[in-house]
């Protein structure tokens, strides 16, 4: 009877942090579509004629404001990924090089929008912000597939 509770017990827990860890992937795939948004929004702003860069700096705070708790989940669930298989293993170092390529492209910007001539850099703003809605969709995708 004890060998059946214990295994009871084994198997709840597997179940609750497998469920704890799908949790954390949808997280970080929410975080990569506002993520995404954010970007395409910024890229629209700045594809206008005379842009709002008021506006565009406000999103590539709230960029950066995703940016961050897309990190958070990522640290958060890194610990408890003893039971991945060797594909699952590929897919999370892939996807902790998209979080960081997301982390240096939104560092540029910010530089970028800091550097003084908004106007200047533009050209260069849209293209990462077009960079980092490319990888936002590509990490969603990576995130997914390891939310199976």
């Amino acid at each position: 009877m004890k060998t059946i509770l214990n295994v009871c017990a084994c198997l709840t827990l597997a179940a609750s942090a497998a469920l704890a860890d799908s949790k954390v992937f949808r997280d970080i795939v929410g975080d990569a579509a506002k993520i995404q948004q954010d970007a395409t929004a910024i890229n629209s702003q700045l594809r206008a004629k005379s842009p709002d860069f008021d506006a565009v700096r406000s999103r590539v705070e709230a960029l950066n404001t995703d940016i961050e708790s897309l990190r958070k989940d990522v640290e958060a669930i890194e610990a408890n990924l003893s039971n991945l298989t060797e594909a699952q293993k590929k897919d999370w170092e892939l996807l902790k090089t998209k979080v960081q390529l997301l982390m240096i492209f939104a560092d540029q910007k910010k530089e970028l929008l800091n550097s003084g001539d908004v106007r200047k850099h533009r050209t260069m703003l849209r293209a990462h912000a077009q960079g980092i809605a490319k990888r936002a969709e590509m990490l969603q995708q990576t995130a997914s597939r390891l939310n199976r």
